[in-house]
C-alpha cells in the first residue's frame, strides 16, 4: 500500500470513528469485565434476548463500516470493495481494534474466512448477489465442515449431495459449527460421488440456513456458553448456482478456506495481555519464586507470540496470499492460552471452578474450561503440526 492510499485511509478511519462510529462504541459490561473469557458473543452471562441484541448491533455496525468504504478495502470495485491491496484491510482492522467497537467474530467468519474462497470459486450469482451482503453484515455465514465421525479428518465426511433437477439435495449432519444459530447461510462440504474415498468426490455448497429441512441445535458447553451448534439436513435443496467451484473439487475449496482461516488469526485473537496482568496482581507479597517466574514467563511468551504472528502475516502479504506457515499463528494463540490456563490453575487451585466466594479466582473458570476446545477448533494442534512438518519442513508422512 503506497503512502497516498495510507494517508487517505487514515483520514477515512478518523472520520468514521469521530462520526458514524460513535454510536457503536460499546460500554464496558461489568459482567464481562469481571470474567476472564475468550468468547464474548455466546458467553454464558448473556440471555438469549441479549445475544440477539448484540448480533443486531454488530450487523448495524458492519453496515455503517461498509457504507463508509471501510468493510472490504481489498474487494473488487464492481462488488462494492475498495480495490486496494490486502494489507489495507489489515491496517483498517488494527486501527478499529483500538476502539471498543462490537466484537466482529460472526462477521469475520464470512468476510475473512469464507468470503475470499467464495470470491475465488463461487458462481457469478454468489459473487455479485451475496458477497457484498456478506461484507456488509446483511448476511452472516457459518462453516459447515466437521461431522460426528469427521472432526479434523474431513476426508471421512458422510453428508451427501444427490443430483436433482436444477440442483442438489443434501442430507446429513454437521457439528461444532460456530455461530450457526445466528447464520443466514453456510458453506457446506458434502460428498457428491457416493463411492468416492477420502478427499475425492467432495463438493462445496452455499446453503440457505433457513431452507426447509435445515435444523440447528445449540450445544451447551461446560463453560456455560453456547457458541457451537450441530446442524441436521433432511433433503435440503440447493440450486446449481450455489455450487462453489466445480463438482468434485470441494477439497481444493476446503484447503483454501483453511488457509484463509489461519490467515485471519492475528494478534488481536491472542488472549488479552490484561489477563496476564490480572495474574500478576494476584501474586501478592507472599508469592513464591516459582509462581512469579511462571507469570513473568507469560509476559515473555505473549510478546514473542505477538511478534511472530506479525512476522508471519507480513510474509504472507509479501507473497500475495496465505501459506501453510500460517498454521503457526493458531498454535501460538492456543499454546499461550493453554499456558495461561495452567498458571491460573496453579495459582488458584480448586477455587477456579468451585465458587467459594473468591471472585478473583472464580472469574477464570470459563477461560480454563474453554481453552481445551480452542486446541480442537479450526484444526487440532496435531493436524496443524503435521502440516508444518510435511509442507514447511519437508518431513515424510509417518
Amino acid at each position: 500500500m503506497n503512502l497516498v492510499d495510507l494517508k487517505q485511509l487514515e483520514e477515512r478511519v478518523r472520520e468514521f470513528v469521530a462520526g458514524p462510529g460513535k454510536s457503536f462504541l460499546v460500554k464496558s459490561d461489568p459482567r464481562l469485565t469481571d470474567r476472564v473469557a475468550m468468547n464474548v458473543v455466546a458467553s454464558s452471562v448473556f440471555s438469549e434476548e441479549e445475544e440477539l441484541e448484540r448480533v443486531e448491533l454488530l450487523r448495524n455496525y458492519q453496515r455503517a463500516l461498509f457504507d463508509a468504504g471501510l468493510a472490504w478495502i481489498s474487494g473488487p470495485l464492481e462488488l462494492g470493495g475498495g480495490g486496494l491491496p490486502k494489507d489495507a484491510d489489515a491496517y483498517v482492522r488494527r486501527e478499529l481494534s483500538c476502539h471498543p467497537f462490537p466484537d466482529n467474530t460472526l462477521v469475520r467468519t464470512g468476510s475473512q474466512v469464507l468470503g475470499p474462497s467464495m470470491l475465488a470459486y463461487g458462481s457469478a450469482e454468489i459473487r455479485q448477489e451475496f458477497l457484498p451482503k456478506v461484507h456488509r453484515g446483511d448476511l452472516l455465514v457459518c462453516q459447515l465442515f466437521s461431522e460426528p465421525d469427521a472432526g479434523s479428518d474431513l476426508a471421512n465426511i458422510k453428508t451427501r449431495a444427490d443430483r436433482a433437477p436444477g440442483g442438489w439435495v443434501i442430507s446429513g449432519q454437521k457439528v461444532w459449527s460456530s455461530g450457526a444459530k445466528f447464520a443466514d447461510f453456510g458453506v457446506c462440504i458434502a460428498r457428491t460421488e457416493p463411492e468416492s474415498k477420502r478427499h475425492s468426490g467432495l463438493s462445496a455448497f452455499f446453503l440457505d440456513m433457513h431452507a426447509p429441512g435445515v435444523e440447528v441445535r445449540i450445544i451447551k458447553q461446560m463453560t456455560g456458553g453456547a457458541e457451537f451448534c450441530e446442524v441436521f439436513f433432511t433433503e435440503v435443496f440447493v440450486p446449481d448456482s450455489f455450487l462453489i467451484g466445480a463438482e468434485g473439487s470441494g477439497w481444493a475449496v476446503v484447503l483454501d478456506i483453511l488457509m484463509n482461516e489461519r490467515s485471519s488469526i492475528g494478534d488481536e485473537l491472542l488472549p488479552p495481555r490484561s489477563y496476564i496482568e490480572r495474574l500478576a496482581k494476584s501474586l501478592g507479597n507472599g508469592s513464591n519464586e516459582f509462581h512469579r517466574s511462571r507469570v513473568a514467563g507469560l509476559f515473555e511468551r505473549y510478546e514473542v507470540g505477538r511478534l511472530l504472528i506479525k512476522r508471519l502475516q507480513s510474509a504472507a502479504e509479501d507473497k500475495g496470499g496465505p501459506g501453510p506457515e500460517l498454521a503457526l499463528t493458531k498454535l501460538v494463540v492456543t499454546n499461550l492460552g493453554q499456558e495461561m490456563s495452567a498458571v491460573a490453575s496453579e495459582l488458584f487451585g480448586p477455587r477456579l471452578v468451585a465458587d467459594s466466594g473468591d471472585a478473583a479466582a472464580y472469574a477464570w473458570s470459563e477461560f480454563v474450561l474453554g481453552i481445551p476446545g480452542m486446541r480442537i477448533g479450526g484444526g487440532t494442534d496435531e493436524v496443524l503440526k503435521n502440516g508444518v512438518a510435511e509442507r514447511i519442513l519437508g518431513l515424510p508422512r509417518s
